[in-house]
């Protein structure tokens, strides 16, 4: 099914900015996923600058403007579930025991 105009033409407004670009990727996959379209804009390709220096590699995020308030609803959860302890942390590699054995 073809796009209205009208949805082609929505404003786009800025919902973030991150820090590079694996951040900015993760986020817009967690917001795709709730059906939200995300446009991600940097003005430094990130292979040529990979990290932040006064805002160079700073990534932004933007949303049509009616999904805002549902994509600002997404982060706040993912925020909320972070501050709680319910994602894993990439650093922790858990409980060892959960691995199974290698013997």
């Amino acid at each position: 099914m073809e796009n209205s105009k009208q949805e082609r033409d929505e404003k786009l407004v800025e919902l973030a900015k991150v820090q590079g670009d694996f951040e900015a990727q993760v986020l817009k996959g967690m917001l795709e996923s709730e059906g939200i379209e995300v446009a991600i804009r940097t003005g430094v390709t990130p292979n040529i600058l990979p990290f932040t220096v006064n805002g160079l590699g700073q990534v932004r995020l933007f949303v049509k403007e009616s999904d805002l308030d549902a994509a600002k609803a997404v982060m706040r959860e993912n925020e909320e579930r972070e501050k709680d302890g319910e994602l894993e942390d990439p650093e922790d590699p858990g409980n060892p025991d959960d691995a199974g054995s290698c013997n």
